[in-house]
């Protein structure tokens, strides 16, 4: 990656410490050879690790208190005084809120600013909150495109921010709501991609469930794997579990306090007490380093996420996945896994349903090579390629020497 010779560090900032560890670690690790770089983000499980990669700044952003205005006001003076402390060459945020803070901030400082869009979250499926959300996305728009010139006036710079969409459908959506955009300004990429270490263990095949038991098998391993939010569907999973008492189900995952979304405490210990529910608690790459014999990844997150990395760890290790269709982000079809028509317990047992009828004859493993298959064009390599080169074209190259910059545009390959 190219060298950029200003000392200024590049800021990452996101709405969680774990984010940044798990879906950026390649990123800090390519960018740090020849830049200074910060990460800002709240205290959490991740933070000593990811204060071992790079500069952590903590900063509380409290999403208990999303629609919360002082919360929000708060935030935003926070982040301003820091960003004007550390002065930074270029700022990545991630998350709607995040966007909204550092879209402003980055106009008053005349900042060089990518805004990832990791889904459009909760708001995005509430009839109740769908203004809010189609203002705050005027706002950033707004913002993205302008830089402060004094005594309240901004001065149009289409040149100053980049977007990243983890799907079409969320780019669409943006588009939509601000229709006189320059589109430019606005990149695909598709999520945080699938590490090497998947796609190059060469026990992959291992967990292939029609090849590793025959048609009397009596036990699958049902997996969740995320945070235990209600609308990552973690309570309908756990609801599946008194249905079929003949399975495990097995959770991955750690209960998020600083969500209000959250599954309490007490509600996960009532469940704890049935004998084939299995609390793991967070893990680090579960479906790599786990030993299963008849894994089945269940995803029935009731919003449309950017891009959830799970479906890809699954596909690379061929485990079958039930989904609901707004994980799908429209990017897989049930070519690659079974796919949920609503998002209530009926529909994700009728999925089960198919997927024990397609095991008792022998249809599944067309499938699971046909995901495997998909996996390998969205490798983390290339998230990780397109981003910088994103942030290169942002500064106009102005740090980079011409030999640098040719080499920078032939290792970019774009992601399908």
């Amino acid at each position: 990656m190219a060298r950029i010779i200003s000392q200024r560090p590049i800021v990452i900032i996101a709405n969680s410490s774990f984010y940044i560890l798990h879906y950026r670690k390649l990123l800090l690790e390519n960018l740090k050879k020849n830049n200074h770089i910060i990460t800002i983000s709240p205290i959490d499980s991740s933070t000593k690790k990811l204060s071992k990669i790079c500069i952590h700044i903590p900063l509380r952003i409290n999403r208990k208190n999303d629609l919360n205005t002082i919360s929000l006001v708060i935030s935003f003076f926070r982040l301003f005084f820091l960003i004007r402390a550390v002065k930074p060459k270029l700022i990545h945020a991630h998350t709607l809120k995040t966007n909204l803070l550092i879209s402003i901030i980055s106009s008053l400082y005349s900042i060089p600013a990518v805004l990832s869009f990791t889904g459009l979250g909760k708001l995005s499926t509430s009839k109740k909150y769908n203004f809010i959300l189609r203002m705050t996305i005027k706002i950033i728009n707004f913002f993205s495109q302008r830089n402060y010139s004094g005594f309240l006036k901004f001065k149009k710079n289409l040149n100053r921010s980049k977007f990243i969409f983890q799907n079409n459908n969320d780019k669409n959506y943006f588009e939509s709501i601000n229709k006189k955009r320059n589109t430019e300004m606005s990149e695909v990429i598709y999520g945080s991609g699938i590490p090497k270490k998947y796609l190059s263990n060469s026990k992959n095949k291992n967990n292939e469930l029609n090849k590793n038991t025959n048609k009397s098998f009596t036990k699958i391993q049902f997996i969740f794997c995320a945070r235990l939010l209600l609308s990552k569907g973690i309570k309908t999973f756990l609801e599946l579990a008194n249905k079929y008492p003949e399975h495990d189900f097995m959770v991955f995952g750690q209960i998020d306090p600083s969500s209000n979304d959250s599954i309490s405490e007490g509600t996960l210990n009532k469940f704890r007490t049935q004998k084939n529910i299995i609390i793991k608690g967070y893990k680090k790459d579960p479906l790599l380093k786990f030993k299963f014999s008849n894994p089945v990844l269940i995803i029935p997150s009731n919003y449309g996420e950017g891009m959830p990395r799970a479906i890809l760890e699954a596909f690379s290790r061929k485990i079958p996945i039930i989904s609901s269709q707004s994980a799908t982000c429209n990017l897989f079809t049930d070519k690659h896994l079974y796919i949920s028509n609503g998002n209530n317990l009926r529909d994700y047992q009728i999925c089960i349903e198919d997927l024990l009828q397609d095991i008792a004859n022998d249809k599944l493993s067309s499938k699971l090579e046909f995901a495997f298959n998909t996996a390998k064009k969205y490798t983390e390599e290339k998230v990780v390629k397109k981003t910088i080169y994103l942030y290169m074209k942002l500064m106009n190259f102005k740090y980079i020497p011409n030999i640098m910059k040719d080499n920078i545009k032939k290792s970019v390959k774009l992601l399908p």
